[in-house]
């Protein structure tokens, strides 16, 4: 090679080189795709809550401000507590966790009673978060049943790992759990927001005599559902405490469960859980299975359990498992396993028992990248690389997650154009191996590009504030079909039927998206089809259908329903008010309206705001609302009361007598119309209520 070819050849290879070095990934986030509302960051409790509640309270209480401090801890808010079973008198064997695994239960004999001094130290824990999280979400979860419950009279599990719960102690169960539930509430002042009855049910290695609490599940797993909502609506915690399952430890055996459920057990369940040690393939089957029932999903435990022959740092390789969890999987929060396991690998805090001290893992630093930018109550929206994540907090702030476990720089520009506005810098915050979290110099976004690069086997976190978008994206082929009886269908939204016509709203698209609707009297169902039989007059109102899809697109619709009865004159509908009513859309004052006129005489007070008032008898009525009810004052005599929205929408129509307390939280509404008439028809008020 002569001279000029090399030095040719050579400023080639360098600007090849060099190209390479600077290429980017594009990726475009679009705020129009909204996914999941993210409940937050936790930790299950047992078995280092049992350990470390143990130790002064000055010395927990200085651990758990680095659990769930926002500022200065980990930020996490989500806690679930488990409720032992309690092991035969004489068993010794459950030694994991430093023998924090050894949970007492509160009922030991059969035939004795509940004995609630029992798990002091891990209450010592829980009582004490209570006290410190603001909005803290509490879940109660069940390893093994009490073991006189069981078949092999061993919490670790039944024989050759079988199913161990009594065939015929389902209910017995129901009501233990329940009952723990009940008295957390009503005497601790905890409330759980779920109760779930199984742990990693189908695993198959829950076996008699081994180091922890355990029990089969494989099979009727429905039926325990079933028994345990059955027994929490019977103690009135239903459905404020609902409950959730089935805590496999693989998502694909935790998606085979859920389709398996009956729909009764559905009925009892708002929200499914899954571990994510396993099954990383089903994450999307998972989401789709949920979002198809509208269920909220958790990962509620995680861990290297199942890491294999990776030979990526164990920290990276649960940020991974964080990051798809919640990209993939749409997962509503993402809760640990007990986050000071003596085990290296699976520690977040370490912790000496003896000394009630403790120190940070590496893997509390790549959780606290994750936990201080990605907040409660932030959604998720769609990035479109698959090493991202995206989504808007309620403060109003982007925040931007890249996660790069090759061991190179990675280039990135996010293309933030599907914004109407977005702010002109990003804070950063990198994490980066062993240990190190730190925050650097804050990015320009031009343009509404940010051009960032992270580090080899990094994570970096950015927030950008002042991000607004505007709207959803839509679901294609809406028809609004309706049809009245028999007759065929109508593609209408206004539907006017007389009392015990029947009602169906079929509107399309017919498949491939899901449908939820509300309405009057908290009216709520799943599925594309509404059907009514023998309608009434107090089924009038707007039921709201809201169509979604799975890429995050959601549409919705109202559909204005009157029922008339014939029989009665028709109930005024809120175009055609008379002049004597509340027009629609004005805003007015909470203050009694008074007329000492001889007949019936139109006011308007300053806001032009038209009222009819009786005589005399609007001095004796008045209402009033507080808190979530309308007060209303009035001699004792039989009235009509109507409640319209303030675009005329019956709410509410119902005799009274006298003086009443009417709950109208429910409705959601700012601003209520309320008329009272007398037996006669006369009006006795009439006001917009604030």
């Amino acid at each position: 090679m002569n001279l000029g070819k090399k030095i040719i050849w050579t400023a080639v290879a360098a600007a090849l080189a060099c190209g390479s070095a600077n290429a980017q990934t594009k990726v475009v986030v679009d705020p129009g795709k909204k996914y999941q509302i993210f409940e937050g960051w936790g930790t299950s409790l047992c078995w280092w809550a049992v350990k470390t509640g143990a130790w002064s309270e000055t010395n927990y209480t200085k651990l758990l401000g680095a659990v769930a401090d926002p500022d200065t801890g980990l930020g996490y808010n989500i806690f679930r507590y488990n409720i032992g079973g309690g092991d035969q008198p004489g068993h010794n064997h459950l030694t994991k966790g430093d023998g924090g695994a050894a949970v007492p239960g509160y009922k030991p004999t059969e035939k004795g009673d509940y004995d609630w001094t029992a798990d002091k130290t891990q209450r010592n824990i829980i009582f004490a978060l209570n006290k410190m999280v603001k909005d803290p979400i509490f879940e109660a979860f069940s390893n093994s049943p009490p073991w006189w419950m069981t078949n092999s009279g061993c919490v670790a599990g039944g024989k050759g790992g079988a199913d161990n719960l009594k065939s015929d102690y389902f209910d017995d169960f129901a009501d233990y759990l329940s009952e723990v539930a009940l008295h957390f509430k009503k005497e601790w002042g905890i409330t759980f927001r779920t109760v779930e009855p199984f742990n990693e049910p189908s695993a198959g290695w829950w076996a008699e005599n081994k180091d922890q609490e355990g029990c089969g599940f494989k099979s009727r797993q429905s039926d325990m559902i079933i028994e345990l909502g059955k027994a929490l609506k019977r103690k009135g915690l239903f459905p404020e405490t609902s409950v959730t399952g089935a805590d496999e430890s693989s998502i694909a055996d935790a998606l085979k469960q859920f389709n398996s459920y009956s729909a009764e057990a559905r009925s009892y369940m708002f929200q499914m859980n899954t571990h994510s040690y396993d099954g990383y393939s089903s994450r999307q089957g998972m989401y789709e299975a949920a979002f198809a029932a509208d269920k909220r999903i958790w990962q509620s435990e995680s861990g290297p359990l199942h890491r294999g022959n990776s030979t990526l740092d164990i920290t990276l390789w649960m940020a991974d498992v964080i990051l798809h969890d919640i990209r993939d999987m749409k997962a509503n929060a993402w809760v640990d396993w007990q986050l000071s396991d003596p085990a290296a690998n699976w520690q977040t805090i370490k912790v000496d028992h003896s000394k009630q001290t403790f120190s940070y893992a590496p893997r509390y630093y790549m959780h606290k990248t994750f936990t201080h930018a990605l907040r409660p109550g932030s959604r998720v929206i769609d990035s479109d690389n698959s090493n991202t994540l995206a989504a808007i907090r309620e403060d109003g702030s982007l925040v931007l997650v890249i996660l790069n476990t090759s061991g190179s720089a990675a280039n990135y520009s996010f293309d933030l154009s599907k914004f109407s506005a977005i702010g002109t810098k990003a804070k950063v915050s990198r994490f980066t191996l062993p240990a190190a979290l730190k925050s650097d110099a804050d990015i320009a976004v031009s343009s509404k590009t940010l051009n960032v690069t992270a580090g080899a086997q990094s994570i970096v976190t950015l927030v950008i504030d002042g991000a607004k978008s505007e709207g959803q994206c839509d679901v294609d082929g809406i028809k609004t079909y309706v049809k009245i009886h028999d007759g065929g269908w109508n593609e209408i939204t206004d539907v006017k039927l007389n009392v015990g016509d029947s009602l169906v709203i079929g509107p399309h698209p017919y498949s491939g998206a899901r449908w939820t609707w509300n309405g009057p009297n908290d009216f709520y169902q799943l599925g594309r089809e509404v059907r009514f039989k023998n309608m009434q007059e107090s089924q009038s109102g707007i039921y709201t259908g809201t169509v979604a899809s799975t890429a995050g697109c959601a549409t919705k619709i109202d559909f204005k329903v009157t029922v008339i009865d014939p029989s009665k004159p028709p109930v005024v509908e809120p175009d055609t008010l008379p002049s004597d009513t509340v027009t629609a859309d004005t805003a007015v004052k909470d203050t009694a309206v008074t007329d000492t006129a001889a007949t019936d005489t139109a006011k308007q007070d300053s806001n032009g705001v038209k009222f009819v008032a009786s005589p005399r008898q609007f001095n004796l009525v008045s209402v009033r609302k507080n808190g979530g009810d309308l007060h209303i004052s009035a001699p004792s005599q039989p009235m009509e009361l109507t409640i319209h929205d303030m675009q005329g929408v019956l709410l509410m129509r119902q005799q009274i007598n006298g003086s009443s307390a009417i709950p109208v939280s429910h409705f959601g509404h700012k601003g209520l119309i309320v008329q009272l008439k007398n037996s006669a028809g006369q009006k006795l008020y009439l006001n917009a209520i604030r």
